[in-house]
Formats: C-alpha cells, structure tokens, sequence
C-alpha cells in the first residue's frame, strides 16, 4: 500500500509513469515537453497494436497541438464527415452535416485506428522509450519522492508517479482501495474491415436495446461497433461466434450493415463488457495520481475517453511544470480536471442508457424527441463537450 507524505516539497524533474496506452504515452510527451523526465513503465511485454479505432474531436486535437505532438495524424486521417444518429431501419434522426466543426472549433474531428495515435505518440517521445514487462506491485512515498516497486524485483525513483494504467488500475487499487468498475449493463463488439467507404455514412444508428456504428478510416478501411444488453462476465466460445452473433443481432437493421460484418475476419472481431466508475474526489495523493481510464473511465456514447486522457495530459503536465510543490500541483491538477470529466461521465452513462431502451413505444418516443431536437440546441451541447480547449 502506498501512503501520503506529511510534507511535499521541490518542483517535479522525475515522472514514474504506469501505463504505455493513449493516456500514458500522451501524459510522457506533455510531461517531456514542460522539461520533466518520464519513466514509463507497462505491464505488456510489446506494444503491439490494441483495439480498433478512435474519433479525435476538436478538444483532444488542441490538446495534441499544445505539446506538439502528432500533426500529422491530421492530415493523414479521415475527418468525420456527414454522419449523427439514424434508427435501425436508417432513418437520420439527427445529421452533423451542417455542423462544420472545424470553422466553429478551430480544429476538425478525425477517425483513426488507436495503433496510428499510439504510433505519433511514440514517435513524438522519442528519445525516451516505454520499459515492457514491467507490472507494479506496490508504491511508497515521503517527502522527497516516490519509489515504485514492479513485481520482478525493479526498483525505480522518481519525483511524481502518474497511475494511467487504465480501467483496472493497478494504482487506483493503490490509492483508492475502491473496487472494480460498474457494469453499464451491456456489452460492444468492435472491429476494423475493409469496405467501400462511398457506400456508408458515419453515424450511430439505434434500435431495440443496441446501437451499431459505422466511421470510415483513411485508407479504405471502416471502423465499426455494435453494442447489445448482457449479463456482465458471458464470454463466447470463439472469434467464429462472436461474429456470428453480431450478424444475428443486426440481421434486420439497415444496409451496408450486416455486409461489413461479413466482411470482417472473424479473428478482428473484438468484444467486451462496457464499464465506467462513478465520479470520485481523492484521486491525487501527495506525489500520486491518476489519468485517463484509471481516474474517470467512461462509457464510449460521447466518444471521449482517449480524448479526455489527452486533456488530462496536457493540464497534468502544465500543473506540474508551473508548480514548486508536487503535492500542491497534483492538487490543482485533479480539481481542473474532476467537474469537467465529471460531467461527460454522467452524460455518456445516462446517452447510454437512452440508446440501450427496448420497448417499442419508449423508441418511437425516444427518436422523436431526438428528431425534433433544435440544431442550436445539439450544437450548444456538442460545444460544451468538444469546444473546450485544456
């Protein structure tokens, strides 16, 4: 267990970084660019591509403007183009063709597989490299830093320990000592195929108790998601099952859908429970604390998980830098950051449970409600979320 220093002194020159995902690497490049030393440590033994794809709104590309780090994912992406929400059988609900995102916000929205962000984020902290292999056990701090102790025997020193090892955080374990994340009641089938980009439109389509989308990648490849009601824990019997539970699920929903699954090896086929934690204070203490997924995991209605850890980079490393306590930076950092994520992480709980009704009736009324929502009003809400800049 870990314990919080009576006295923190000494502006931070050392990071111990826990965690090589979006959060961790992103935190590593902010902290690198305010003139602080990562020492990134992740318990995966490479860094071999994980997961499907990502959207990067305009808050998260200001982010990544600040500390200089992967520009070109910019150019080299598919922006996200007239898209919203449609019902199962296809009809657009509500449409982002008129939004123009980049005008309002100073920055587009891009699509891109999270290997391509992980690749700009290792290439922008370079020289500093990841060390793999390496699982925390345990940390202690005192008053002039924190040492943290890996489970092969690995010792390391340093001046701030940032806990971004994700959802099921070694280090919040640590701290918090509060359990495993909620269940949201449902599980997500994700995957990225290869599929004929004019033949789709990007947006998420509800229907009965699921949601699929659909956002093409650059390069002719599409990124997809389906989710649907389950019992947290039920597991399939193979990549083979997964798919074709997929394709029973969505058989009667609108096209292309049940072709791109089709077209989708089956070993592609990701699928898991969906999970987030209710907001809680507390989450910086003394020289420790935590970013991204392991302080405010979120469910992905709002698409802003890996966007938030980014921001959450970016004020971390600005705290720290600005600061000549640890403790008192990690302070401020934790109260910028905890109203804001608190809010999208109720947001996307309660838009999940929305997407997620079964009766008829409550659909009919649900969508059109959605449908009759002002542009001014969608526009006033998407601004809160993705206008901001950290």
């Amino acid at each position: 267990m870990s314990s919080a220093p009576s006295v923190t002194s000494g502006r931070a020159r050392t990071a111990v970084v826990v965690g090589a995902g979006i959060g961790g690497l992103c935190a590593a490049v902010a902290l690198a660019r305010a003139g602080i030393e990562p020492l990134v440590f992740e318990r995966s033994r490479d860094l071999a591509p994980l997961g499907a794809g990502l959207t990067l709104w305009p808050n998260a590309l200001h982010a990544l403007r600040r500390i200089e780090a992967g520009a070109e994912l910019e150019t080299q992406s598919a922006a996200l183009g007239a898209g919203g929400i449609r019902t199962s059988r296809g009809k657009t609900l509500v449409s982002t063709a008129d939004l123009e995102l980049e005008r309002r916000f100073g920055a587009p929205a891009i699509v891109l597989h999270r290997s391509e962000l992980q690749r700009a984020l290792l290439d922008a902290l370079a020289p500093f490299r990841p060390t793999l292999g390496a699982s925390l056990d345990r940390f202690e701090q005192d008053e002039t830093g924190v040492t943290a102790r890996f489970d092969d025997g690995r010792e390391v020193r340093g001046d701030v320990l940032v806990g971004a090892d994700g959802v099921d955080s070694t280090v919040r374990r640590l701290l918090l000592a509060d359990g495993g994340p909620r269940y949201a009641g449902y599980i997500a089938w994700r995957a990225v195929t290869r599929f004929d980009a004019g033949r789709v439109i990007a947006a998420e389509s509800w229907g009965p108790g699921s949601v699929f989308g659909l956002l093409p990648l650059s390069d002719g490849r599409l990124y997809w998601f389906g989710t649907c009601p389950a019992r947290s824990g039920e597991r399939d019997e193979g990549p083979e099952q997964r798919r074709q539970e997929v394709l029973e699920r969505f058989a009667a929903w609108h096209e292309p859908i049940s072709e791109v699954v089709e077209s989708t090896a089956a070993a592609d086929v990701l699928r898991h429970d969906v999970v987030d934690r209710p907001p809680r204070r507390g989450w910086s203490q003394g020289r420790a604390t935590l970013l991204g997924d392991a302080a405010h995991p979120m469910t992905p209605h709002l698409g802003q998980g890996a966007c938030q850890a980014i921001e959450d980079a970016v004020v971390l490393a600005r705290c720290l830098g600005a600061a000549e306590d640890v403790a008192q930076a990690l302070r401020a950092y934790e109260s910028r950051r905890f109203e804001r994520t608190a809010r999208i992480v109720e947001r996307s709980r309660r838009i999940g449970r929305l997407a997620q009704w079964r009766s008829p009736l409550a659909i009919r009324a649900r969508d059109a409600l959605v449908e009759r929502l002002p542009a001014r009003v969608q526009l006033d809400q998407l601004a809160e979320v993705v206008g901001f800049r950290a």
